[in-house]
């Protein structure tokens, strides 16, 4: 009875040294591809999010007219033009109930400028806005532009 168990073979020290070490270099590889898919996943995010903030914020801008641009050209009250500003707080600043933005957008910065486009009786505004963000390796940037266009007295 005892004599069929001794028979029985199990794996060495150096047998199972062996098959680990062949295992970790066929898994190796896997995990450097599951990190790099990681990061550019969270790049694409980043991307997307940032064009997102990128056409909100053009069409509120495009959306105040030209005649409030030209205004806050002249005498700047609402703040809109700024450099480096986190995207933080109401998404609608002059509401009270408007939806906050979420707390993952103050990695973002947004840069606003204003100035008139060089046509006859500057009735264009020409607007750069240019969004920033860092990841762990680079600086990222995305940058928007339109014209804001004074079509009649009333604008």
């Amino acid at each position: 009875m005892f004599d069929s168990i001794s028979k029985k073979r199990a794996f060495s020290t150096p047998e199972l040294l062996m098959t680990l070490v062949v295992f970790s270099f066929g898994i190796l590889p896997l995990i450097v591809l599951f990190q790099s898919s990681h990061k550019q996943t969270a790049q694409a995010k980043n991307l997307m999010i940032a064009h997102s903030l990128g056409r909100t914020i053009i069409s509120e801008i495009r959306a105040m007219g030209f005649k409030t641009l030209e205004n806050e050209m002249k005498s700047p009250k609402l703040g809109l033009v700024h450099a480096d500003r986190p995207v933080e707080g109401p998404l609608v600043k002059d509401d009270a109930e408007s939806v906050n933005y979420p707390e993952y957008y103050k990695r973002f910065f947004t840069s606003i400028k204003l100035e008139k486009a060089s046509t006859e009786n500057n009735k264009k505004i020409r607007v750069e806005l240019d969004i920033q963000w860092n990841e762990p390796n680079r600086k990222f940037n995305l940058g928007f532009g339109t014209v804001v266009v004074k079509y009649d007295a009333n604008s």
